[in-house]
């Protein structure tokens, strides 16, 4: 099938999409999500002066502007990483080990129950429409991210377009994510594809790094999510605005 991504043509088999940043709000999503891991913790462990704000930066989060640093941790690491982070950052205020570590994990466990999918997830501009229109053709549509299945699988069905994807995959089903090549490898054998007839659609240098990897047909970077243009620029075949640069007919 041929697809233009921006004034790119590539005939592909496959288009593969990372989540956050590619296919929802990242900023949006996880600075809510940050700042009620926070408040959680702060019950637990209060602390004044500027505690907070050194345990957001320290998964790559400014609670002032509610922003996510490029490439850090928010925007690239799986859950387990972050909450490590947040525990190493919580023994280094002289908790124990231990008590560190149940303190990070209570906390976010408590912050995904009390916070709804309302929320924390919006689309990215031209979500919807892009796999509306893909809906039907002989092109194998994924979800490849580091997040876990069940919550991918649930943010999608969320935003009623899980019935788009023919496959969802999680960093929790994989050995190692990204930007190892695996998860593509592992994504193109149950699908029946080679990774050059795909193209991996990401917001990251980590997304790019791994579509090389494992031989990838085209790296397609999209802004608005974990980095900026001139980073991308650099490991990407495209770099475009937004979803509404890709498109079957060309038109964008």
């Amino acid at each position: 099938m041929k697809i233009f991504f921006g004034s790119r043509l590539f005939e592909t088999r496959g288009l593969f999409f990372d989540k956050d940043g590619t296919l929802v709000d990242l900023h949006h999503q996880y600075s809510t999500l940050m700042d009620k891991r926070a408040e959680k913790i702060l019950i637990r462990y209060p602390q004044e002066g500027g505690f907070r704000r050194a345990l957001c930066r320290a998964v790559g989060y400014d609670p002032e502007s509610r922003t996510i640093a490029h490439g850090g941790p928010l925007a690239v690491a799986t859950r387990e990483q972050t909450l490590e982070i947040v525990s190493n950052f919580l023994a280094g205020q002289g908790l124990s080990g231990e008590k560190a570590e149940r303190i990070a994990r209570e906390s976010f466990q408590l912050a995904d129950r009390e916070l709804g999918w309302e929320e924390l997830i919006r689309p990215m501009e031209g979500l919807t429409a892009l796999l509306s229109s893909l809906g039907g053709k002989e092109v194998s549509v994924a979800c490849l991210t580091n997040d876990e299945h069940r919550r991918a699988r649930a943010i999608l069905e969320f935003l009623k377009v899980a019935e788009f994807f023919q496959l969802v995959l999680g960093g929790d089903e994989v050995s190692r994510p990204k930007p190892d090549a695996e998860m593509i490898q592992e994504a193109c054998r149950r699908l029946g594809l080679h990774p050059r007839e795909i193209v991996y659609v990401g917001d990251t240098v980590s997304d790019m790094i791994m579509a090389r990897r494992a031989g990838a047909g085209l790296a397609v970077a999209v802004l608005g999510g974990a980095a900026d243009e001139s980073i991308l620029a650099a490991e990407a075949d495209v770099v475009i605005s937004n979803l509404r640069a890709i498109s079957v007919s060309g038109e964008t």
